[in-house]
């Protein structure tokens, strides 16, 4: 037997080995039930290449599409990465029968974890078919790829996310610290509001998925996640650009709009209907888009609306194109995906978290100098004080004193008139004649000019310091 014999016999058994394998480790279903799949009117799916969609008798979704030939009998990772498709159905042919793949298996039948639901699988033929169930497919990708090529894209994947979740945190538990600090609002708000666009993300890389192995699936999730970001992006706004008193003047409105945006969410869950899904997140884009123009009007006077339209407003634009993306299966919008929408959602952690340290450092420099004028301040009043306290320890005889010149004699006789003495008590208290005693009151009457008692007692009543 030469070597090509022997390759080509080599090859034989590989290809019966693989079959075998096949065989062996798939649930074969019914055949009536295989030509009920075969059967159904399938047409193209809009968008989606080689798939083709359909719809049984029970209202189910399904999907036929083809493998590429070069992935005939060797081993294949397929699997759906949309965080909205929970569960479905695969199934494949061996030997011309249909066989129903379970998930998150490998060749082994191992169990394996994901972000999505994954199928290992090595086939004879390159038609497959999915059923959906009632799951949407807007913007739906199904990919095959060999399992070697699959480790490698998930590490790839995995690492690019996983820098950004390694941002967002730092910066959650920085804005976290720094509240705590500071005990400054807007710290705490744009924490919040992080927290809101790091679950969206989460969710849609399929992060609950991979770490409760598949079982949470919090279909409702994104439909509340979505009017709470947007409430706290507009609460955000208003303490960054000190714009409260702003948002009180349209307080009706923006109530108005938030009731509408959760009461659509609360409906949502009774009825999930497409367009109740798109009514919440058109209203509750029109939120943020309103501050945009607000921090618009404030843009050349502030320089924080700038950080705030410059960040806000890519990170708006992206999540309008993202929506738009999901929901119309624009390929033209496909530059608006969720990696854009991380990468983006990355540099405005960067800058408004820059931008929330530089206002509230310029906040702290501001108290320092009110601090230190204030305290400048009362350090003069306290001054004048006792200025004025030691004025007041001057007695008003000591001030007539030297307002008109009065001898120790005659401020002595004067204390004594205001005590209400007649000449004879002054006389007896000063150890003087009586004579004298008129001598220093006449004085007195022509100094201060005066002419009674009387009027000698109201110069104490109206003296002024």
């Amino acid at each position: 037997m030469d070597f090509f014999q022997f390759k080509k016999l080599a090859k034989v058994l590989v290809i019966i080995g693989c079959c075998f394998f096949i065989s062996q480790a798939y649930a074969k279903i019914p055949e009536h039930f295989q030509q009920q799949i075969e059967t159904l009117s399938y047409r193209p799916l809009n968008n989606t290449g080689n798939l083709q969609i359909a719809t049984d008798s029970l209202n189910n979704t399904w999907l036929k599409g083809q493998l590429d030939k070069s992935y005939l009998y060797a081993p294949v990772v397929l699997y759906i990465p949309n965080a909205h498709i929970f569960a479905y159905d695969l199934y494949i042919y061996n030997f011309d029968r249909l066989h129903l793949v379970d998930p998150n298996l490998d060749s082994q039948d191992n169990p394996i974890k994901g972000r999505y639901a994954q199928h290992y699988i090595v086939t004879d033929n390159q038609t497959y078919y999915i059923n959906l169930y009632q799951a949407p497919t807007d913007n739906l990708r199904i990919i095959a790829t060999e399992r070697s090529q699959f480790g490698v894209m998930e590490a790839k994947q995995l690492l690019f996310i996983g820098l950004y979740y390694g941002i967002s945190v730092i910066s959650i538990l920085i804005n976290l610290i720094f509240y705590i600090i500071f005990k400054d609002k807007r710290f705490i708000t744009y924490c919040l509001l992080q927290i809101c666009i790091f679950i969206s993300l989460f969710y849609e890389d399929g992060m609950f998925y991979y770490l409760s192995n598949g079982s949470l699936q919090m279909k409702y999730l994104l439909v509340w996640n979505i009017p709470i970001t947007s409430f706290l992006a507009c609460l955000f706004t208003g303490y960054f650009l000190d714009i409260k008193a702003f948002f009180v003047q349209y307080k009706i409105m923006f109530i108005a709009l938030f009731s509408a945006s959760f009461l659509s969410s609360l409906i949502f869950m009774f009825y999930p209907d497409k367009l109740l899904l798109n009514l919440t997140t058109i209203l509750s884009f029109i939120g943020p888009i309103f501050c945009l123009i607000i921090a618009a009007t404030q843009f050349r006077k502030n320089v924080y609306a700038r950080f705030l339209l410059s960040s806000f407003g890519i990170i708006v634009i992206f999540g309008i194109g993202y929506t738009f993306y999901l929901n119309l299966s624009a390929q033209e919008l496909s530059y608006f995906d969720i990696n854009a929408f991380r990468l983006v959602s990355a540099l405005e952690i960067i800058i408004i978290t820059f931008a929330i340290i530089y206002k509230v450092k310029n906040i702290q420099d501001q108290n320092h100098k009110y601090r230190a004028e204030i305290e400048s301040y009362l350090t003069n009043q306290k001054s004048l004080k006792n200025t004025a306290d030691a004025k007041k320890d001057i007695s008003m005889l000591d001030i007539l004193r030297i307002q008109y010149d009065l001898t120790p004699r005659e401020a002595e006789v004067l204390t004594c008139i205001w005590k209400n003495m007649s000449n004879n008590q002054i006389s007896e208290h000063l150890f003087i004649s009586v004579s004298t005693v008129k001598y220093h009151v006449s004085k007195l009457y022509t100094k201060l000019e005066i002419n009674s008692r009387n009027q000698a007692m109201n110069l104490r009543k109206d003296a002024k310091y």
